[in-house]
């Protein structure tokens, strides 16, 4: 942590940066001023220095605007946040061990403003049996294993905050549009990134609510990026890309970007600025940027280069892999490490004075120097943001009884687990009952096909290209 990080701290939740009546949040049809913000951020404030010695709170709310002015409120009182937006199981919330639990009731007034107690820690940890710099949690996905906490500094979220490698250029103040969920890392770059800036948020209504309210929402308040997944970005462009037009920079992140998805979209005439990011959770929010040409033709978006002040480290991979590089991150956008039991337990290396990270993706450079992202050590891919270990899936939906092999395939159109049926199976859908469970378990976006054998290329090797056609083909109806 450097001398001037508490001032710079202090220079972005302070009160005198939220004494105005100008519109910093939009949610739900209604406007909130940064005053309003502030008075919500209070009564969390007073809730927290009731408590004596919180110092991780949880925070639960019913709206968007409820986090955040909850985590401006815990931190203005010197606490770490923890957003536990109904995604965190009792086990997960062991990794941090709350000594307060709050919820942020959003009132008309600030009368009406409630920080309402929901739990206290019957046996409270020491204050400093975490970092004082640590100040927010990331969740990851957990889809291979219990879901880890990483430790968010505020010289982590300063660095986000000031990196101009995820700015966009814009004639006022930047207004973000997005739906992030709070647990996750992309709620900093939806929200407190362009707030920290003087902007403001404007929550879009999530693609399977009303993504046809999207167009007069980014008119009405001049949106000028939004952040969506990769998979989003293919549903949007492929059956409605008219509600992505009005937006100038479309920011993709979470897992691979395909090139036919942005092909679709130029096609379907968008001439929005398409940026493919890419970060662990583990690196606040992102670490390489790449900015998609006019005239792209390659077969795969690179995960492009670091950001500022962020440095790469590209490490042999085993001897099957020889031309591929395993990924290593540093910098100051790296996260400080793992919680466990309330305790920041396993703390990642410091190399230079930042913290270093090893990705456990694979990675190839192409001619220009971009880094091209080539999968994982460890067999895992990404789906909806989600990691899912397919080696896994494909072994646990191997032993359900009927079932010969299954492999996991993924392209622009989605992810799917393709199951091959034994000769003496029982009834398909019998068969059906028992996987849907045990798929959806790794991941809701993953779709089941049954099939009774693979199709395979020239040389032997399943053809999935053509699995994927008849996947698609069964999914849309389309003969």
């Amino acid at each position: 942590m450097t001398g001037t990080e508490p001032d710079a701290w202090n220079d972005v939740i302070g009160e005198h940066r939220w004494c105005s009546p100008e519109t910093v949040w939009v949610e739900e049809g209604h406007e909130y001023g940064r005053e309003h913000v502030s008075e919500l951020a209070a009564a969390v404030e007073r809730a927290v220095r009731r408590s004596e010695g919180a110092r991780v709170v949880c925070l639960r709310a019913d709206t968007r605007l409820g986090f955040f002015a909850g985590q401006l409120g815990v931190w203005r009182a010197g606490g770490l946040a923890v957003a536990d937006d109904g995604s965190l199981a009792p086990d997960v919330l062991d990794r941090v061990r709350p000594d307060l639990t709050l919820f942020v009731r959003v009132g008309e007034t600030a009368q009406d403003h409630r920080a309402e107690e929901v739990a206290r820690a019957a046996e409270p940890l020491p204050a400093d049996r975490v970092p004082a710099d640590v100040v927010a949690v990331n969740f990851t996905s957990g889809s291979t294993g219990r879901r880890k906490a990483v430790a968010v500094t505020r010289g982590n979220l300063l660095a986000l905050f000031a990196c101009r490698g995820l700015d966009v250029p814009t004639d006022g103040s930047p207004t973000a549009g997005g739906f992030a969920a709070p647990a996750f890392d992309g709620w900093w770059f939806d929200t407190w990134k362009a707030v920290a800036a003087g902007g403001r948020v404007v929550r879009l209504p999530h693609v399977n609510d009303d993504v046809f309210a999207w167009p007069e929402l980014a008119e009405r308040y001049a949106v000028d990026r939004v952040l969506l997944p990769a998979a989003v970005v293919t549903t949007v462009v492929g059956a409605a890309p008219e509600c992505l037009a009005g937006i100038p920079w479309i920011f993709s992140g979470g897992e691979q970007f395909h090139a036919a998805t942005y092909r679709q979209a130029r096609g379907a005439g968008l001439t929005n600025r398409f940026v493919n990011l890419y970060g662990p959770t583990e690196a606040t929010f992102a670490t390489h940027r790449y900015d998609l040409p006019e005239g792209f033709t390659a077969d795969t978006i690179p995960i492009g280069t670091p950001l500022d002040g962020c440095e790469q480290t590209l490490l042999p991979a085993d001897d099957s892999r020889r031309h591929l590089e395993h990924l290593v991150v540093s910098g100051p956008l790296v996260c400080a490490g793992y919680l466990d039991d309330g305790r920041l337990a396993e703390p990642f290396p410091v190399r230079r004075g930042h913290a270093t990270y090893r990705t456990g993706d694979l990675v190839h450079q192409d001619s220009s120097g971009a880094l091209v992202y080539a999968g994982r050590l460890d067999s895992q891919i990404k789906v909806n943001g989600t990691r899912v270990d397919t080696e896994a899936l494909q072994s646990a939906a191997s032993a359900v009884p009927g079932v010969l092999d299954c492999r996991v395939a993924q392209d622009a159109r989605g992810t799917v687990a393709f199951v091959r049926l034994a000769g003496d199976s029982p009834a398909r859908e019998t068969v059906r009952a028992g996987l849907e469970p045990l798929v959806r378990s790794f991941s809701d976006a993953i779709r089941l096909h049954l099939v009774d054998a693979f199709p395979t290329k020239a040389g032997g090797k399943i053809d999935f290209p053509s699995l994927m056609d008849d996947a698609h083909t069964e999914r849309t109806g389309k003969r």
